[in-house]
């Protein structure tokens, strides 16, 4: 078998996430949208233009426009010829990127898609692809692992595919195809800007990965059908790592979903909004949550509101509800519904206990203020509860629904039924304010909702 007749197969898509954001970098440069459609011909054509890239900035000094990619390699693959000066040559990086013979290859399978191997890889080649304790590095007597040259080259192909920042690779993988080969467009066009106008690896600020992700999501069209993987890793002979984090598809497509309508649009500012910290932006931490802390968005959100309700501005209507309850809330309540996935018949129940908070409270500005304190804890929305429910026995409409102010049942959703019962808790008091938004409840003056600088750059089309 010749080399060339080899090349003829070109990629393959693998497991491996850091081989497959490998292929679709290659699948830019080609101009293709599918990594495995790529002929002969291109795959060449993309090799030759990466060795080109590395040898011409291999004379570039650290700090000059260009020498990012050799700041990369170098975190990448510290063992090559381009870690050391006296072998920075064109003739040097060319033979190290260059097939080898089919006479000598080792007569293996590649290890990601079996096809047979040209060579015995390791640090030089392969980037840490798993946690620290699986290092990379070639043991005694042991030759390397067997690749493929399309397989070599997709991992060669890493600079054009993840962005460098804080001495890490940051990269993004999802088994959505089509949405993968979107991402790697737009991460290829960032990087091919950054090799020629770039001179170190800083820049993307606070949580940049988890930050492009939530771009990334917003900016895509389509649903999303698989969950959103972030990598972070660095092959630096010093201080290896390697992290990786998932946001799963029902918060992925529900992330996506924020900007597809303006009602969602707008409560998403608030939630953003809520999330801030003193140091970190609403919208950015708000993408780190998503990743490590999903479950907390909503808690989040719902203290921001009930901190607004609780200490309205001093310019607010007496009794009204802030401006961005009404977006907010039902945004929320989206979250648990379609993220965590509270029961649909447990959101029966709790709306039902809703209505019948909002019959207690609507025209009682300390009765709703008094409720809102109790939502913070569960002995104390238990304690607000028994007494509503005695003052309903006395005091009932005639033409209440039925007789009790809350079900055995509904009292379960709320407190018996585990974790469950969190959500649904959180979910009561969305639902009550919902309910007295739909009633026509006093609200405040509109807000703009958030200033987050961020906004601007999530809010631009993107460019590629």
């Amino acid at each position: 078998m010749t080399t060339t007749a080899f090349l003829q197969d070109t990629l393959k898509l693998t497991a491996h996430p850091l081989q497959r954001a490998g292929a679709y970098a290659i699948a830019t440069l080609a101009k293709v949208s599918n990594p495995e459609t790529i002929t002969g011909d291109q795959f060449h054509a993309v090799v030759k233009r990466m060795i080109d890239d590395l040898i011409t900035t291999s004379t570039i000094t650290k700090g000059q426009p260009g020498w990012y990619l050799l700041g990369v390699s170098e975190v990448l693959w510290p063992n090559s010829p381009l870690h050391y000066k006296s072998k920075r040559t064109p003739e040097v990086i060319t033979a190290w990127r260059t097939c080898p013979p089919a006479e000598k290859w080792p007569g293996v399978p590649c290890t990601l898609c079996g096809r047979p191997a040209a060579a015995w890889y390791g640090k030089r080649d392969i980037p840490l692809g798993a946690s620290i304790e699986h290092r990379n590095t070639t043991a005694p007597d042991h030759e390397g692992t067997p690749l493929c040259f399309p397989c070599v080259t997709s991992f060669h192909a890493l600079p054009y595919a993840c962005t460098a920042g804080s001495g890490l690779l940051n990269g993004i993988h999802t088994w959505d195809e089509k949405f993968m080969a979107r991402i790697t467009r737009s991460e290829v066009h960032d990087n091919l800007q950054g090799m020629i106008t770039r001179g170190d690896l800083g820049g993307g600020g606070t949580f940049a990965i988890e930050f492009a992700a939530l771009k990334a999501l917003r900016w895509w069209d389509h649903r999303v059908t698989a969950g959103v993987q972030t990598l972070q890793f660095s092959n630096y002979n010093q201080d290896q790592k390697f992290q990786s984090e998932v946001i799963e598809q029902p918060l992925a497509e529900w992330l996506r979903s924020t900007v597809r309508s303006t009602d969602r649009r707008t409560g998403f500012r608030y939630l953003a909004q809520a999330q801030a910290t003193a140091k970190v932006s609403g919208l950015r931490m708000l993408a780190w949550r998503a990743f490590h802390q999903p479950e907390q968005i909503p808690s989040r959100a719902i203290g921001w509101m009930r901190d607004q309700i609780l200490n309205p501005p001093k310019q607010a209507a007496l009794g009204s509800i802030p401006a961005s309850v009404p977006h907010l809330a039902p945004l929320i309540r989206s979250y648990l519904t379609e993220v965590l996935h509270v029961l649909e018949s447990d959101v029966a129940h709790v709306v039902a206990v809703a209505r019948r908070v909002a019959d207690v409270v609507a025209d009682d500005d300390k009765r709703l203020k008094k409720f809102t304190v109790a939502t913070r804890r569960p002995n104390d929305l238990k304690a607000w509860l028994k007494a509503e429910i005695a003052d309903w026995s006395r005091k009932r409409p005639a033409d209440a629904e039925n007789d009790s102010f809350i079900s055995v049942r509904q009292w379960r959703v709320l407190f018996d039924s585990g974790n469950a019962s969190w959500s649904a808790r959180e979910l009561l008091f969305v639902a009550t304010f919902e309910e007295l938004a739909t009633r026509g409840a006093k609200v405040a003056a509109v807000e703009e909702g958030t200033s987050d600088e961020d906004f601007k750059t999530l809010d631009t089309d993107d460019q590629d």
